[in-house]
């Protein structure tokens, strides 16, 4: 493996051995121009079937669809503010969050309500500063099931984690031990790949 590749977790970003690389990739968002834009450049880079549509009810329901029938559904968000994408979450989402990866695009940073999202199921982030790089390595790790989110993002997410939860008991609010070791990691300003790269994988349930 070249010097310079790119690993999360000891995963190697090749197309060629992924066994996720046939799963249909499908854009969402009105705006066309962007949404050709990123289904054109992942087209151009990665093996998977993509395809664009103006709206999430323009993807057939996952309904009867076998789990590992997942689709990997990115919804440009420019132009939405964080009220609106909530909404769109709950409402035309719902069904697609249970079965499918969604990924937002086109965010706004400090414009987003990141905390909502990780817990309607959102996986992966991506903002209108982000190099198209990042989109490619995004993809990859989304497909294995993992969480593709900024670690500055993430940081304060799991941060304010504990302020969000009832008081019922103690133990409610500790986070867990894998929450921990992130912190504790990022806060010591750790320089190895798995834990400083730009943008941080936090697994998360395996897709099947």
């Amino acid at each position: 493996m070249p010097k310079n590749e790119p690993v999360i977790f000891g995963r190697q970003f090749d197309c060629e051995t992924c066994e996720f690389k046939d799963r249909p990739i499908i854009v969402v968002g009105t705006k066309q121009f962007a949404t050709d834009l990123l289904a054109n450049y992942i087209r151009s880079n990665k093996p998977a079937m993509t395809s664009v549509v103006s709206h999430l009810g323009d993807i057939p329901e996952p309904g009867g669809l076998p789990r590992e029938e997942w689709r990997l559904i990115f919804i440009d968000c420019h132009g939405l503010d964080g009220t609106a994408v909530t909404k769109m979450l709950q409402a035309e989402g719902a069904p697609y969050l249970e079965h499918d990866i969604i990924a937002l695009f086109n965010l706004i940073p400090g414009d987003a309500d990141l905390s909502t999202y990780i817990d309607l199921g959102v996986r992966g982030f991506f903002f209108e500063s982000d190099h198209p790089d990042v989109i490619l390595k995004g993809i990859c790790a989304l497909k294995y099931g993992e969480m593709w989110v900024a670690r500055g993002v993430l940081m304060e997410y799991i941060s304010h984690k504990p302020k969000q939860t009832t008081n019922q008991d103690e133990e409610d609010v500790h986070l867990t031990p894998r929450e921990k070791d992130i912190l504790v990691q990022l806060a010591s300003g750790a320089t190895n790949e798995a834990v400083s790269y730009t943008h941080l994988t936090l697994p998360t349930k395996r897709i099947v």
